[in-house]
């Protein structure tokens, strides 16, 4: 957000010069550096290091894709973190049920739609303080989420 806002300080204070990430010209360069900076360590290599990288790196490009004179608001972002969360990790969960059932691309995909609805339903429905979303709220929206979609697709997470 400090990016999209061109807020130069916040950038400094994360490690990053805002003229150094805009004269790379492509968003997905710049989201790799802002992810890295929000990381703070290399990557690990994990299966779990790279799908919380890949979270990231969808919050920062849809962040990225705001004009810079409208960029979202905090509460968006949480929104979308949770929404982005929700659905990465209920896609992992569901995808062998449904890869093992044989179906065709499009009702894959269709699988994949409904389950991305879903997630937006319940990061929409999230209960999060006005004053700013508590670790604790976020973690429950997603852990009821992840659940409740692993229920209705048949996975028992």
């Amino acid at each position: 957000m400090a990016y999209s806002s061109a807020n130069r300080e916040v950038l400094q204070q994360a490690g990053l010069n805002y003229d150094d990430l805009r004269a790379l010209g492509d968003p997905v360069a710049i989201g790799i550096k802002i992810v890295e900076a929000a990381f703070g360590a290399p990557a690990d290599s994990t299966i779990a290091d790279a799908e919380e990288r890949d979270i990231v790196a969808d919050v920062v490009a849809w962040i990225l894709e705001h004009p810079i004179d409208q960029p979202p608001t905090p509460e968006e972002v949480v929104r979308k973190s949770i929404e982005t969360t929700i659905a990465e990790t209920a896609l992992t969960e569901v995808s062998s049920t449904i890869y093992a059932k044989d179906v065709s691309y499009e009702k894959r995909h269709g699988v994949e739609r409904q389950i991305r609805d879903v997630a937006a339903e319940y990061a929409a429905q999230a209960s999060l303080n006005p004053t700013g979303a508590t670790e604790q709220e976020m973690a429950q929206a997603i852990e009821t989420g992840i659940r409740d979609i692993g229920k209705i697709f048949g996975v028992q997470a």
